[in-house]
């Protein structure tokens, strides 16, 4: 199969023209053989034709930006905080159920340059700190992680607060403010540059769209089992996405179950 290459976020035609584009929730495709966040997960969602992948990045005792999302205690059994271990130790702890260890922010970047897979950036935090978050020093680092490996152009982050912003702006695309939403919705004129919409699919109706379309932002609509009662998790699940690809939403941040509710073209190979 032909290889397609990365897309840029900063060229909201070349984004759009790749529409629609899957983003695979929680560091990959995840099942028995691949946990969430670890080296087989991303390379599934890369073997799979993902456009990106997500990356839940916490800091180390030591500074360095690691992968995980609900601690150590679920997913190795390991009564610690991420921030309690340095790099060496974290990655020498493998997941419970599995020959797949914790990885680092640099490893997982590396299989996305190789792979060409696009990166959303999630929590970039400090499970040790009162605000969450990451030093000034871990936030430079995964700005030079990034930067080195030419994904900087290809990077959004779903967290955003100042102190972030002001470390990676230069390497990942924000979100668009709430309020700056509202005011779209409502009919204002804003100047929108460098920046994308993410949020539920529950968020979005047919002039939040095409609103924010004619300002020149993409959208990224998160789709999870987790947003729907257990009851009916594929039913409602399927008309969201049905629902928004009708209206032209661009990418899909999903769990890899809903694979099979997109088009072939949904893929990149």
């Amino acid at each position: 199969m032909e290889k397609i290459t990365l897309f840029s976020v900063n060229d909201i035609e070349n984004v759009r023209a790749r529409a629609p584009f899957l983003v695979a929730h929680r560091g990959g495709v995840i099942g028995p053989d691949a946990p969430e966040n670890s080296r087989r997960a991303i390379e599934k969602a890369a073997d799979r034709g993902y456009a990106m992948v997500e990356l839940d990045v916490f800091e180390s005792r030591d500074g360095v930006p690691v992968l995980l999302h609900d601690g150590l205690y679920i997913n190795c059994g390991i009564h610690a905080r991420v921030a309690d271990l340095t790099a060496a130790e974290l990655v020498g702890i493998r997941y419970r159920g599995s020959d797949e260890h914790v990885i680092t922010l640099e490893e997982a970047l590396d299989i996305c340059a190789e792979r060409d897979l696009g990166v959303m950036l999630d929590k970039l935090g400090n499970d040790a700190k009162p605000n969450g978050e990451m030093s000034e020093a871990c936030l430079k680092r995964v700005e030079t992680l990034l930067r080195d490996r030419f994904l900087a152009s290809s990077t959004v982050s779903i967290m955003d607060s100042s102190w972030r912003r002001k470390h990676l702006a230069r390497v990942a695309m924000f979100p668009i403010p709430k309020g700056d939403v509202a005011l779209a919705v409502a009919g204002e004129s804003l100047a929108v540059k460098g920046e994308f919409w993410f949020g539920w699919a529950a968020e979005l109706d047919e002039r939040t769209v095409s609103r924010l379309q004619a300002l020149g932002v993409f959208l990224i609509v998160s789709v999870n089992t987790f947003h729907y009662p257990k009851h009916a998790v594929e039913s409602l699940a399927r008309y969201d996405i049905e629902r928004l690809l009708a209206l032209g939403v661009e990418g899909f941040q999903i769990d890899s179950v809903f694979e099979p509710f997109f088009p072939d073209n949904a893929k990149r190979t």
